[in-house]
């Protein structure tokens, strides 16, 4: 009877800790998606695009897509809607191919991709800031133990990063990417955000 007792125990305490550290980590979400929103007052999917076109200088439409994991039209629909207001705006490419259009951020774009950034970050820091210095060190590789589980390699290593501050995450260090590291290049250099240059605006 003991045994029986201790085994439904186990058993019950190992789907405890799945069950709790998925409340955790949808909370954890939704926190962040509330706060870049009310931030900047834009949907999730427009903050998610700010940023991925902040962190991918001279991002084309169909980059964004795959970073979002979109449709075309539902990409080409948000490009829109946010270069209306401003945020974002479509340029044409080289002398070489003025074919190729990309998309980058206005003025009030670095501002708004700025502001959605700090309030994802307010969230995360009320919530590590619990975690003395070696306690975040032991959580940093616990979840780079199960990064390969959630994330594929490709594509969708890209749309877990959505929201994500590529200014202060060394790449070569990154769980996601080291996640499924054949998909994985090094960048010429660290991300550092930029002004978007001065060159010609597709009419």
């Amino acid at each position: 009877m003991q045994v029986a007792q201790k085994r439904v125990i186990s058993d019950s305490s190992d789907k405890f800790v799945e069950n709790v550290f998925g409340v955790f980590s949808r909370a954890l979400c939704d926190k962040m998606d509330a706060a870049v929103q009310a931030a900047v007052k834009l949907s999730s999917s427009a903050c998610y695009s700010i940023v991925q076109v902040g962190s991918e200088p001279n991002c084309s439409i169909e980059t964004l897509r795959r970073m979002l994991a979109l449709e075309h039209s539902s990409v080409v629909r948000l490009v829109s809607g946010l270069e209306k207001k401003g945020f974002l705006q479509r340029v044409r490419g080289t002398a070489h191919d003025r074919r190729e259009v990309s998309v980058v951020l206005t003025e009030e774009g670095e501002i708004c991709f700025t502001r959605i950034l700090e309030a994802r970050g307010s969230v995360l820091k009320k919530a590590v800031g619990r975690l003395d210095p070696d306690e975040q060190h032991i959580m940093l590789k616990l979840i780079g133990k199960m990064m390969p589980a959630v994330v594929i390699g490709g594509d969708d290593q890209h749309y877990v990063c959505r929201l994500c501050d590529l200014e202060i995450c060394p790449q070569e260090k990154c769980p996601v990417n080291l996640a499924h590291p054949q998909f994985y290049e090094l960048p010429p250099e660290p991300f550092k955000r930029k002004r978007p240059c001065k060159i010609a605006v597709v009419n």
